[in-house]
């Protein structure tokens, strides 16, 4: 099942071009690496493709080029599962585990916006968004 963030629940810190990012770790399913990605005809630009892990499908979605970053050169992901299905975010580095002490509101009431909380310092990382992996999921769903 799928939780939101919440402040004292352990979080993976990576990274994705640029930026940083938190995943809460109880819906982390494993950090994989793709050989081949299946394009998918009209997707916007931070939507890569779609790849299987263990003969489930992935779609794989580029955080930092969602928020108008640099795209990921690896082919690393972070596997998630939610409740309402599965996601793989680009991972170019990883952070670690990390606790989180206080949780920041979303910088304004925008769709996006609501998927991200932070910047907030993890892992030595002074600026690092947290991923309110529900509503990512949510707003991606809405984009098809």
């Amino acid at each position: 099942m799928s939780e939101r963030v919440t402040s004292g629940t352990g979080h993976l810190v990576f990274s994705s071009g640029r930026c940083w990012f938190g995943v809460p770790a109880p819906q982390v399913l494993e950090v994989a690496v793709w050989e081949t990605l299946t394009r998918v005809p009209g997707a916007p630009a931070h939507m890569l493709g779609v790849f299987p892990i263990r003969g489930e499908m992935f779609p794989v979605v580029d955080p930092g080029v969602l928020l108008g970053q640099a795209r990921e050169t690896s082919h690393r992901v972070v596997a998630l599962r939610l409740g309402r299905g599965t996601l793989a975010l680009t991972a170019g580095q990883l952070g670690g585990m990390s606790e989180v002490a206080t949780l920041p509101e979303p910088a304004d009431d925008r769709p996006l916006s609501a998927c991200f909380r932070g910047p907030v310092a993890l892992q030595n990382h002074p600026e690092v968004r947290l991923i309110e992996t529900d509503a990512l999921f949510a707003y991606l769903s809405r984009e098809t």
